[in-house]
């Protein structure tokens, strides 16, 4: 069972720990070696807890942009469909002249792609509806529908890159708080045990310790056995 946090112990669990070390060393005030001790490590838990709720948000706003993504290709898929049926409609006749023109090889190359590659395509049937405007009059306003759809699809995908990049510099910015936090704890640590030197049971009071995974589902929420000295 760990007493102090490591690399490995949930966010959660750090703040919890770091709790109960602080609340223990502010009923120690007459010890001038634990002097100032509390109050460092609440301030490097504080910064963690920001920097992790920071990401968080970072987290939940990628979701979003995410979502934009998903919606925006469907759009898109669907306005393809749509200039296909107009094209079709303007001939008379599925492949025809004009669909033979806009659509060489049906919509499956522009649609089944996803991301920059379906953009690259609808960026090439903006091109052939400039090709075809002497054979269709409404090839202005079709290469028009399309090119809204291309750019609200690049929008979304820019914008999921820049989410991207915010969460992930985010979460460097939390590793590293929770680094700085690991490295208070372990400077407390070892000034409380400096501080009372060959003395574990009092050194064991200041320590939230792990409880065993058996005992996870006890109904005790993570609190330290109070008898038969549960800290030692």
């Amino acid at each position: 069972m760990s007493v102090t946090p490591t690399s490995k112990t949930p966010i959660g669990r750090c703040e919890e720990k770091s709790l109960f070390t602080r609340t223990m060393l502010r009923k120690f005030k007459d010890v001038t070696p634990l002097d100032g001790l509390a109050d460092k490590l609440e301030d490097a838990t504080d910064q963690l807890l920001a920097r992790q709720a920071a990401y968080h948000e970072k987290v939940k706003a990628l979701i979003v942009l995410r979502v934009e993504v998903k919606y925006v290709d469907l759009l898109s898929d669907r306005g393809v469909r749509v200039a296909l049926k107009r094209a079709e409609i303007e001939d008379g006749k599925p492949g025809g002249r004009l669909v033979s023109v806009l659509f060489p090889s049906g919509t499956t190359p522009i649609m089944k792609p996803i991301g920059d590659a379906q953009v690259k395509e609808m960026r090439a049937l903006e091109g052939r509806y400039k090709e075809a405007e002497s054979i269709f009059p409404a090839a202005v306003d079709e290469r028009v529908k399309i090119e809204a759809l291309r750019v609200q699809y690049e929008t979304a995908l820019d914008n999921r890159k820049k989410g991207m990049e915010e969460a992930a510099q985010a979460r460097a910015a939390r590793d590293m708080a929770k680094e700085d936090f690991l490295d208070v704890f372990t400077e407390v640590a070892n000034r409380i045990r400096a501080a009372f030197p060959r003395d574990k049971k009092t050194t064991d009071l200041f320590f939230s310790r792990d409880k065993a995974v058996s005992n996870a589902d006890d109904g005790g929420e993570g609190e330290d056995d109070e008898e038969g000295g549960g800290e030692g």
